[in-house]
């Protein structure tokens, strides 16, 4: 799949600072908001056409900024393998707290319920568990919120996990640095967690008492795709929570699909759910909140739609401190596993937050699990990693895993990780990372293993990222991620494979450019211009701003932020605060 350009524009604008342009390059004009610009000459829809991998054309962009009303046109592609241009780019921005687009509580806007101080001798996890057990006893208020615990600065050991198990909590320190609130952790045990958010739920998200399935009628959904046509109706209601059900067969993990069976994938193992909302519905079909993510095919096997019945913890946040691991553990590959490895967990919660938070002498920094949706984790750094420093499964900075979806990962920082910003097995999606960056990993970022869908890495500069076929190695990992889209990111090395029957992407994308390590030949996502930076600067943020308004980004992001890249403010601040 390639872009062609017949014109070269420079021009530029700007809305709350995300600035728009024509963007030179003898390949591609990804186009911008032009206010000043013409009706012919701002139909951006006539610079540019997307080339399928048969040579059928697309009639408009696969992106692009309609000149009069500045708001993204999506324009249709098709898959690997495939003729028909049905698919389009999904919209990733409900991603984050409450949906995506809404500020985090204000922190003089929630009540300070416990104050606590360091106290030398004092068995600290107890006391401070005991500090949250009461505060989650407080009724809620009408956003949910109970209650702060506050951490006076100092330092705090933990000789056990604290558990944040009941919705409207806020853990929070005096800071994130050396000299504010450091809580040390000293658990024993494999893998043991500093703080653990909630409780991991099924892989499969709990049916409604009286649900049955409904089996999805229309030959393809496509990626994107907002309505879903189903063989009757009958029991859905406009607001009703719905999972959304692909099931593949053999033949999608044959020779004649995405070859996988060969590495033990089984059809049961790989039945994937994707969780929304019916917004309306009408004869034969529902319209829902959140687009597809991956395609769902009759001919690979089909899919389904159950109305559900998820309850989750909310409204729990940890913000203003750092947390220390064992210092003392060692960094070479065999190193147990015993001790602090996780520093902040979460499951089975929702609309929950991490914000200006340090985490130090870990493997992991913070890792989500089944039941982790609709979160934001912004402002973190992950630093002195320990544990294997080139061993498998060690050292995951920023780790969607399990049904993980709509979280938004912002403004992070990871030091000397061997994945830092990844997903896990069969994660759904969406999935959002956005103006992150890593120094001194010694691996990648990317979906990891096994068929994560629907990840956005925005504004995201490592040593190297790869969205590949990774076959047997893990063992048994193969297709890593499909629908992953690489935007204005940056690394030294850069592999992008595009599954059979889905989609990579790459623009504006810095890095050379290689074909990998495990199957050289396979062939390469769709690929936008690679130097100059493509204008909107994040995907995110104008997505966010199409579908919610200028105040939405306003809410989420920093003033930085919105007027452009702040990699180097990242860097700086978080080497500095962060020690």
């Amino acid at each position: 799949m390639e872009f062609f350009s017949n014109r070269n524009h420079l021009r530029s604008t700007a809305a709350l600072g995300l600035a728009f342009a024509f963007v030179q390059c003898p390949q591609v004009a990804l186009a911008l908001e032009g206010g000043a610009i013409g009706a012919a000459e701002g139909d951006i829809g006539s610079l540019i056409t997307l080339q399928t991998q048969r040579g059928k054309r697309s009639e408009v962009p696969l992106i692009s900024l309609d000149a009069r009303t500045g708001r993204i046109r999506y324009g249709k592609y098709a898959a690997r393998g495939e003729e028909d241009a049905t698919n389009a780019v999904p919209d990733f921005s409900r991603a984050g707290y409450r949906g995506g687009g809404v500020a985090l509580p204000s922190r003089e806007s929630v009540t300070i319920r416990r104050i606590l101080m360091p106290q030398a001798g004092a068995s600290d996890a107890a006391r401070i568990q005991s500090a949250i057990d009461e505060v989650a006893a407080f009724p809620a208020d009408e956003r949910g919120l109970r209650g702060v615990v506050l951490l006076k600065r100092g330092r705090y050991t933990l000789e056990d996990t604290l558990r944040l198990a009941v919705s409207g909590v806020i853990l929070r320190g005096d800071g994130r640095g050396a000299n504010g609130t450091v809580l040390r952790s000293t658990v024993r045990g494999d893998k043991g967690r500093i703080i653990e958010v909630g409780e991991a739920e099924s892989h499969v998200p709990a049916p409604d008492a009286a649900a049955s399935r409904t089996e999805i009628s229309e030959r393809s959904v496509p990626v994107g795709a907002m309505r879903v046509a189903m063989h009757s109706t009958a029991g859905y209601s406009s607001g009703d929570q719905v999972v959304i059900v692909r099931h593949p067969n053999e033949y999608w993990l044959g020779h004649a699909g995405i070859d996988t069976q060969q590495y033990g994938w089984t059809p049961k193992s790989y039945v994937m759910y994707y969780e929304r909302v019916v917004t309306s519905l009408g004869d034969g079909f529902i319209n829902i909140d959140a687009p597809i993510v991956d395609a769902i095919d009759k001919k690979f096997g089909g899919g389904s739609v159950y109305r559900s019945n998820v309850k989750r913890l909310s409204e729990i946040g940890i913000e203003d401190l750092q947390l220390e691991g064992d210092p003392e553990t060692g960094i070479e590959n065999g190193t147990p596993n015993a001790g602090p490895y996780f520093g902040i967990r979460l499951g089975g919660v929702k609309d929950a937050w991490v914000r200006n938070v340090a985490i130090r002498y870990v493997s992991h920094g913070i890792s989500t699990t089944h039941g982790a949706h609709f979160n934001t984790f912004e402002d973190v750094a992950y630093l002195d990693p320990r544990y294997g420093e080139t061993q498998g499964a060690q050292r995951y900075a920023f780790s969607y895993e399990g049904n993980a979806s709509f979280n938004l990962t912002q403004r992070s920082f990871a030091e000397g990780a061997r994945h830092a910003f990844l997903t896990g097995a069969k994660v759904p999606g969406p999935n959002v990372f956005l103006d992150c960056i890593a120094i001194g990993s010694t691996n990648d970022s990317g979906p990891h293993h096994r068929w994560a869908t629907g990840i956005l890495y925005d504004n995201v500069r490592d040593t190297s990222m790869r969205a590949q076929n990774r076959r047997n190695s893990g063992p048994g990992h193969g297709w890593a991620g499909a629908q992953q889209m690489f935007w204005n990111s940056e690394s030294e090395v850069f592999v992008l494979h595009s599954p059979p029957f889905a989609m990579n992407w790459a623009v504006g994308q810095k890095g050379r450019t290689t074909p990998g390590q495990f199957a050289r030949e396979e062939v390469p996502g769709s690929m936008g211009p690679f130097d100059p930076d493509v204008m909107p600067r994040s995907l995110y943020l104008q997505q966010l701003r199409d579908r919610l308004g200028d105040g939405a980004v306003l809410n989420i992001a920093t003033p930085d932020q919105a007027r452009g890249r702040i990699w180097h403010e990242i860097e700086a601040e978080k080497l500095r605060e962060g020690r």
